[in-house]
């Protein structure tokens, strides 16, 4: 089964009025699709922040799949 990193991202503004992106948390999930390993660390993140919505926190989701190389490599 494929491993997919997943980020949860916030947008924040130092003093000077600066935008930086910083990670609110990272996860690795393994799953058959994209689609389930966003779902899984979704909820995984509201479960560890004690949350319903991860919107609270971040304001986006980053994540990297596999590229052909690491699945040719795994298998």
């Amino acid at each position: 089964m494929p491993l997919f990193e997943v980020r949860f991202i916030k947008t924040v503004f130092d003093d000077t009025g600066h935008e930086h992106r910083a990670c609110q948390a990272a996860f690795a999930i393994e799953a058959p699709s994209l689609t389930d390993a966003v779902r899984r660390a979704e909820a995984d993140f509201c479960r560890q922040r004690h949350v319903h919505d991860w919107m609270i926190f971040a304001d986006a989701v980053e994540f990297r799949a596999p590229t052909a190389l690491e699945r040719a490599r795994a298998s």
